[in-house]
């Protein structure tokens, strides 16, 4: 087993936690966005921001403003 942590930006962890509430995939979401699954991936490692879908995203898994921000 491989002893490094997968590293997730804040906002991915939030993302992470959030599927994992709502038993859905990260490739669902990226479905649901319209996005390639590499593309979601990179968004939850903070690799690529991913701002335009932010909104959508939030949407999509209800995020509170408040659990956002941090």
């Amino acid at each position: 087993m491989n002893n490094q942590k997968s590293r997730y930006s804040d906002y991915g962890k939030k993302i992470k936690r959030r599927l994992l509430e709502k038993e859905m995939s990260q490739k669902e979401l990226a479905d649901l966005l319209g996005i390639d699954h590499r593309r979601m991936s990179d968004i939850v490692r903070g690799v690529f921001a991913g701002l335009k879908y932010r909104d959508r995203i939030n949407q999509i898994l209800d995020l509170a403003e408040n659990e956002i921000a941090s």
